[in-house]
């Protein structure tokens, strides 16, 4: 189910960077508020926290400056290395499992940063439409995929209540 999540989630992110001109990528709305691209290296660099307070090693640096094909790959990049640390666990047990790194806190397992990982993930996604379609509104944005992957989130959230 986690991995479910974790696709459904990084998924539309990608759908913002399709066909995104440099203006769009680089706008901001204010002086103070952040741009899209700057939203992408935000997750990247949150993601690679998340999987350092894991034990993991940063293989993916945020391109602070680069195209968006740029943060595109750095985004999936960074995003398969979570995947395939959820992938990689031989059972479920696994996932509960408390980082071995000597101050480590009782959240800092792989489901509990995976999933707050999620959940940041379709948080700046919706700011992410909202920029984008402010500047096209002709846009199609993936806000169908940002619908089906709160449902995805819901579904693990009522079989979890269950158990």
């Amino acid at each position: 189910m986690i991995l479910n999540i974790h696709q459904a989630t990084t998924t539309p992110l990608y759908s913002v960077l399709n066909g995104i001109s440099e203006e769009q990528f680089r706008w901001r709305p204010a002086p103070e508020s952040r741009s899209i691209s700057e939203m992408m290296c935000h997750l990247i660099r949150i993601d690679n926290s998340f999987l350092q307070k894991l034990g993991q090693s940063i293989k993916t640096q945020d391109p602070r400056n680069g195209t968006a094909d740029d943060v595109l790959m750095a985004l999936q990049n960074v995003h398969r290395q979570m995947y395939d640390l959820v992938n990689d666990c031989k059972d479920d047990s696994e996932l509960f499992r408390k980082s071995t790194l000597q101050d480590a806190e009782d959240i800092d397992t792989i489901k509990e940063h995976v999933l707050h990982s999620c959940q940041h993930n379709l948080y700046h996604l919706s700011q992410m439409i909202y920029l984008r379609r402010a500047l096209d509104r002709n846009w199609i944005s993936p806000i169908e995929e940002w619908d089906k992957a709160t449902r995805v989130i819901a579904n693990y959230l009522a079989s979890d209540t269950v158990n």
